[in-house]
């Protein structure tokens, strides 16, 4: 019951007759998660889950994990060195040398931008971009943490021109 129960989460009821090497990366990830639902825990740790999938297998693991911690099913502690990544968390906690660097929501953080990359860290490409279109005198309102964001108050400004 907790199996049929933990594979619905992760949308994976389908492939339950599937041999593991005929499933994708991302759905190998989701396979990983249900096994994890399928115990009940309050906390998952995702330790660099997403680190060899494709773009499609990325979203579809974010985006299983999001849908879960947005239902309350669990609540949900992801190690990362995707910025992009981490710029879709609630709050972000970024280590370097095995001491806490900084805390806070991802806007707070990224704007921190140049103390992140004297540490070594990339920040997200829209956040890049939305700072140097701000610099260059577009009146944008936001950091921009993702790519759809930055799309959306683009498109807004250029219905208004």
């Amino acid at each position: 019951e907790r199996v049929d129960w933990a594979v619905q989460q992760v949308n994976m009821q389908e492939f339950l007759d599937q041999e593991p090497h005929h499933l994708s990366g991302g759905q190998k990830q989701r396979v990983a998660i249900a096994g994890v639902l399928a115990a009940r825990p309050d906390i998952m740790i995702l330790d660099e889950a997403t680190s060899m999938l494709d773009p499609m297998g990325r979203e579809e693991v974010l985006d299983t994990v999001r849908r879960l911690k947005e239902q309350g099913m669990v609540t949900v502690i992801s190690i990362t060195h995707d910025l992009n990544e981490a710029a879709k968390a609630d709050r972000i906690i970024v280590m370097n040398g095995g001491r806490k660097f900084a805390e806070g929501t991802p806007q707070e953080v990224f704007r921190l931008n140049q103390d992140l990359i004297k540490i070594g860290l990339d920040l997200p490409f829209s956040f890049q971009l939305s700072q140097m279109l701000k610099e260059c005198g577009l009146a944008l309102k936001g950091d921009h943490l993702t790519q759809e964001g930055l799309v959306n108050e683009l498109w807004t400004l250029k219905s208004k021109m």
